[in-house]
């Protein structure tokens, strides 16, 4: 492991980052008397959205001028219908394609041909998006939930760097790659994907995008916007989230043209909304520290708590720590196409 990836826990394994996360759950689980406490949140989620949530379910609900033009597509369907579907829907290349109930970024691909989403769909063993690329130079996270008040709240504002990559004109694209601690991991996907520019050396000053997915684990540095807090952005999720009203805690991703777009609700594009696995990124600010990332995290576990007691007051089911587990497993066992070459 690269030893900056090793120095800083923005590069840990998830598992490994959030042991100490582990300790305060069985505290709080023991505490609620209920294992999966946390499954009364988010009806419109299985599991409140801790995983195996349609993102189909949800982003049809929100008015359309917010969403990207989405095709959704069983894994069962024919390639040929596909095609007609994507004409009907107006959908040009290039796209956006994802499992409909992905997690953390896993198999979110950009497909720029129609070869390219036909030997993805061949690679993936379930239901899939498809949407239209927004290309809005502004990709954020925003952590929102309504408190026991059904008062509106924003606890975090996470924006999206993705990974660029600047040239010298002294080093090639693979030395630029293999020097550079958040994308080196992945040279062997980047050398298929940019297989003719490889070996070339790049020229100063050009600017070459080497991950268009926002996803930590491919480059991607979030940074903390919570200094972009305001109230309209609070009041445009609440407009937004009307159409969605058993939605209690998660975080909207989406795209926007400006930091004012929340002033006219114009520029705004939602790419999906997570449920309680939501994390606040802007923890993953190379500026933060893990001591403020362990208390911002051990504080939103604390406010899923309190939220999923007040409604295990009125609402005392919840799924089994089988039935829960089973989703984990089934999870667990999907597919990575990520490191297909679409060349």
């Amino acid at each position: 492991m690269n030893w900056k990836r090793f120095l800083h826990y923005e590069f840990w394994p998830y598992w490994v980052f959030y042991f100490p996360a582990y300790f305060y759950y069985f505290y709080l689980a023991l505490k609620s008397r209920r294992w999966v406490y946390f499954s009364v949140l988010n009806p419109c989620m299985k599991f409140g959205g801790a995983f195996l949530s349609s993102k189909q379910n949800y982003l049809k609900k929100i008015a359309p001028e917010w969403t990207p033009k989405t095709l959704h597509i069983s894994d069962l369907e024919d390639f040929e219908s596909i095609k007609n579907q994507l004409k009907a829907k107006n959908l040009n290349f290039p796209l956006i394609a994802k499992p409909d109930m992905g997690e953390r970024g896993r198999n979110v691909e950009k497909m720029e041909s129609l070869n390219e989403l036909e030997l993805y769909l061949k690679k993936i063993d379930q239901s899939v998006l498809i949407q239209e690329y927004i290309d809005y130079p502004i990709e954020i996270g925003i952590l929102f939930y309504w408190d026991t008040n059904r008062i509106p709240q924003i606890t975090s504002v996470g924006k999206k760097e993705f990974c660029k990559l600047i040239g010298d004109g002294k080093r090639t694209l693979e030395i630029l790659v293999n020097e550079n601690h958040r994308i080196a991991h992945r040279a062997s996907i980047l050398k298929d994907r940019f297989e003719t520019q490889w070996h070339q050396i790049i020229p100063k000053g050009k600017e070459l995008l080497v991950e268009p997915i926002g996803n930590h684990n491919r480059g991607t540095t979030f940074l903390d916007a919570r200094e972009h807090k305001s109230k309209e952005m609070l009041d445009w999720i609440e407009i937004c989230l009307q159409n969605l009203p058993d939605f209690d805690y998660g975080r909207i991703d989406l795209k926007i043209k400006n930091w004012n777009a929340f002033k006219d609700n114009t520029g705004i594009k939602i790419l999906e909304i997570n449920g309680v696995n939501s994390e606040p990124i802007h923890i993953y600010d190379p500026c933060c520290s893990i001591w403020s990332a362990y208390k911002t995290i051990f504080n939103h576990m604390h406010i899923i708590y309190k939220l999923s007691q007040q409604k295990l007051n009125t609402q005392s089911q919840t799924p089994s720590l089988f039935e829960f587990i089973t989703g984990a497993r089934e999870v667990l066992s999907k597919k990575e196409v990520s490191q297909i070459s679409y060349t």
